[in-house]
């Protein structure tokens, strides 16, 4: 049974974001795992997430891939060491790691996409500003998959972003 690591902010995720991937890969039979800063999370439209783990208390071993649930609440987790010390160990060994919506920005922060192929929520162009920015080609497509790497721009993709990350898991 494949094991997924969802990362969700304490506030603020986008929920279909959360609900559509985890439906969708629990179809498929994996065992999704939720992690945040807190116990409890809840999204933009108000899910209600008892998470299972807090971030501090996970590794990258006991996973066979990561995504980073979007919404504006994500960014909180941009200076958050432990976010980033699992997006890069996920990366590092090679498995599976995938971010949709705001979320791509926490992956270009950390230098995760730096030569890759990526896209993200793009209101007023700022993702593709800040993909330049970090070395990293914005493809402007619903979904990309460079490698082990997906990335999504927002909830109308999630189905897809979820179809392509466990295409590759």
């Amino acid at each position: 049974m494949k094991k997924i690591l969802m990362i969700l902010a304490a506030e603020n995720f986008r929920d279909e974001e959360y609900s559509i991937p985890r439906k969708y890969w629990e179809s498929q039979g994996a065992d999704v795992i939720t992690a945040s800063t807190d116990s409890f999370s809840r999204g933009v439209l108000g899910t209600e997430v008892n998470n299972d783990f807090l971030l501090d208390e996970v590794s990258e071993d006991l996973f066979d891939g990561i995504f980073f649930v979007g919404g504006a609440g994500c960014m909180d987790l941009e200076e958050n060491e432990d976010a980033k010390t699992l997006a890069e160990e996920f990366v590092k060994a090679g498995k599976v790691s995938g971010a949709i919506c705001a979320a791509p920005r926490l992956f270009l922060a950390w230098g995760i996409l730096k030569g890759k192929k990526c896209t993200g929520w793009n209101g007023d162009n700022e993702f593709s500003k800040l993909a330049e920015k970090a070395k990293a080609i914005f493809t402007g497509e619903s979904c990309t998959r460079d490698g082990k790497i997906v990335t999504a721009d927002g909830p109308d993709s999630a189905a897809e972003c979820a179809e392509e990350y466990w295409s590759v898991l």
